[in-house]
């Protein structure tokens, strides 16, 4: 009997120490906060911004560019559509004006391929740059992890597909997320 006792016992904790193994330490990360305080975010945003700007700058330049020639098309064509003209002067009037609505309608495309490129410019940057911040966090927190023996990290700020929290509950004991960004951000008070 005390055979079988021990053999339990042994078996039971031969069984349960997989599982007991098998649970490690779980912490969790507000992603977003991290994301947003991060000082290379801000500076990408500050980056982008002057960007915009110039982009802005030189689009009302060619807005001004376009609302005068085109303003000298329409007097053109008022010019060629007078009266009192001879059939060869307006067809001559005619033909100018209808040169100058070809460098109308070049202007027209030359903006509106200049908004489209430099929007997608700005996306393809904005995509990168966030890509990039999102490795130096991804990295920090597995040192972390690693560090601390945690064998998970979930995001607390994550949304469900649902609009629901991915995370119902968290006694916040073991949220990684003013550690991660204060490391990231040491990294910039060194630099300067």
């Amino acid at each position: 009997m005390k055979q079988t006792i021990l053999s339990l016992a042994l078996l039971l904790g031969i069984i349960s120490s997989p599982l007991t193994q098998a649970q490690g330490k779980i912490a969790t990360i507000d992603l977003q906060k991290v994301f947003d305080g991060y000082w290379k975010t801000k500076q990408i945003s500050d980056n982008l911004q002057t960007q915009g700007k110039d982009y802005q700058i030189r689009r009302e330049k060619l807005i001004q560019q376009y609302q005068a020639i085109n303003e000298e098309y329409r007097k053109m064509r008022e010019s060629a559509d007078e009266g009192a003209l001879s059939n060869a002067e307006r067809q001559k009037r005619g033909k100018e004006a209808d040169t100058k609505l070809v460098e109308v309608r070049g202007l027209e495309k030359d903006i509106t391929d200049y908004d489209n490129t430099t929007r997608s410019q700005i996306a393809e940057t904005q995509a990168r740059m966030k890509k990039n911040i999102v490795r130096d966090i991804r990295e920090k927190i597995a040192q972390i992890a690693k560090a601390d023996g945690l064998s998970m990290v979930i995001d607390s700020a994550a949304v469900a597909r649902t609009e629901t929290p991915i995370v119902l509950y968290n006694d916040g004991s073991n949220d990684l997320t003013d550690k991660v960004l204060s490391l990231l951000n040491a990294k910039e008070n060194v630099g300067n």
